[in-house]
């Protein structure tokens, strides 16, 4: 009995720990993974977009060199009528001839031997100025925004940008001396 007994016992021991046991568990499926798309919205009519326009390239020589060249002023002669003082002056053709001072007063004589002449008369042995200007200087360049940026202006003859002259270049400030009469 001591047998059976023993061979009961060893039974149970191996079926309780050494023999596993498959039972079926349900065990929850995982989630399905997400899948992420997006949505891309392509117009049918492109909007107009803005481009920037360059401006001309900056010129590589200076356009004004020679449009800007200072006019020649100078006395040609004196004289004196009804003892009033006269002094002739000459410039360059088509040069703008300013007198700066109100007792001043000149008469354009026209060219004469491709000279600009000028007759002017004032009080005697006084000193005046008159401004005169190469007109080339400002026709160099133009204002042009759209092809310069503020500040330059376009030049026709090189298709280039250059900063705008001041208002006195190619300009000469002359002082004419009225002399006496005897």
């Amino acid at each position: 009995m001591r047998k059976i007994v023993a061979t009961g016992l060893a039974l149970i021991f191996l079926l309780s720990g050494c023999i596993t046991v498959f039972v079926p568990v349900d065990t929850p499926t995982p989630p399905p993974t997400p899948i992420f798309t997006s949505t891309v919205y392509v117009p049918l009519i492109s909007e107009p977009t803005q481009t920037e326009i360059p401006f001309a390239p900056t010129c590589g020589v200076d356009p004004l060199t020679e449009a800007c060249s200072t006019p020649t002023v100078g006395t040609l002669s004196r004289s004196c009528i009804k003892k009033v003082p006269y002094i002739l002056l000459g410039i360059p053709p088509g040069s703008t001839f300013e007198t700066l001072d109100p007792g001043l007063t000149c008469k354009d004589e026209k060219v004469r031997g491709g000279v600009q002449q000028y007759s002017c008369s004032g009080r005697q042995l006084y000193s005046y100025r008159v401004k005169v200007c190469n007109p080339g200087c400002s026709a160099a360049l133009t204002v042009d925004d759209l092809k310069c940026p503020s500040g330059d202006g376009f030049s026709a003859s090189g298709a280039c940008c250059w900063p705008l002259p001041s208002q006195d270049e190619g300009c000469v400030t002359y002082k004419v001396d009225v002399g006496g009469c005897p």
